[in-house]
């Protein structure tokens, strides 16, 4: 099943392109897996990227990292929930996932290292360093075309792991997209964190997506924006997106 596109009575058949009036060639980009929107990104997004990706739960952000999945091989970082669960909801909507692999941080914080730790602090420290010597292994194996997603970075925060060591977790990352031609996406919950949080990720990443949702009448509308996107313009103006079995991208505008 692919992801489809709608367009309203009276609506435009495009999104805004983000490489209008540049020259992309020299940008080495990777398909996000979301169809329509690649189109409009000439491609997709950087080669290297770190993505921000801020969502409201409610918006069912989930399908969406479902569909970051599909395009190459995934390292899928779950904090909240076993992977078989995660499996099962794929399954129920259609989703394969050959290629996807699961690092299983909830098991290994709340079953491994929580109950044999002195306190939460110590906890968070063991599991800051469980996480630095997963992506020390995966720098070593020199793969390359890879997805890694946070499902939900978020978890780390909430842990209070030091602003310096989170650092040095996004640092490792970094190193490891950009020399392996790959991209990662960090799952943020929206109204979790402190602004000065938020901004100080936000700073550090090279793409920013916002997912939030709002009631026009009695219609729920799901929205998304890019509103930072390394080498090429953003896209400020919010796009429409439906979650059915997959996400589906709304072309159409809104008329006043």
């Amino acid at each position: 099943m692919s992801i489809s596109q709608t367009k309203g009575e009276g609506g435009s058949s495009e999104i805004p392109d983000s490489g209008e009036g540049q020259d992309t060639a020299e940008i080495k980009r990777l398909p996000t897996g979301v169809d329509i929107l690649d189109r409009n990104l000439n491609g997709g997004l950087p080669c290297g990227a770190l993505v921000y990706f801020s969502a409201n739960p409610k918006s069912v952000p989930e399908v969406f990292l479902y569909e970051l999945s599909i395009p190459r091989k995934t390292y899928y970082i779950t904090t909240h929930k076993n992977p078989k669960y995660i499996k099962r909801n794929m399954k129920e909507l259609d989703f394969e996932s050959p290629g996807m692999e699961f690092i299983n941080l909830h098991e290994e914080y709340y079953h491994k290292i929580l109950p044999a730790a002195a306190d939460r602090p110590a906890a968070a420290k063991k599991l800051t360093q469980f996480v630095n010597e997963w992506l020390d292994s995966l720098k070593r194996n020199k793969e390359d075309n890879f997805t890694i997603i946070f499902d939900n970075f978020s978890f780390l925060i909430d842990l209070g792991i030091e602003t310096d060591s989170l650092k040095h977790i996004l640092d490792n990352v970094y190193d490891i997209i950009s020399e392996g031609n790959s991209i990662c996406y960090l799952m943020m919950v929206k109204g979790m964190h402190h602004e000065s949080v938020e901004n100080h990720i936000q700073y550090w990443c090279d793409v920013i997506f916002d997912i939030d949702l709002e009631r026009k009448g009695d219609k729920i509308v799901n929205k998304l924006t890019l509103p930072k996107i390394r080498g090429m313009n953003p896209i400020t103006d919010y796009i429409k997106f439906r979650v059915t079995d997959r996400i589906t991208i709304d072309t159409s505008r809104d008329i006043a």
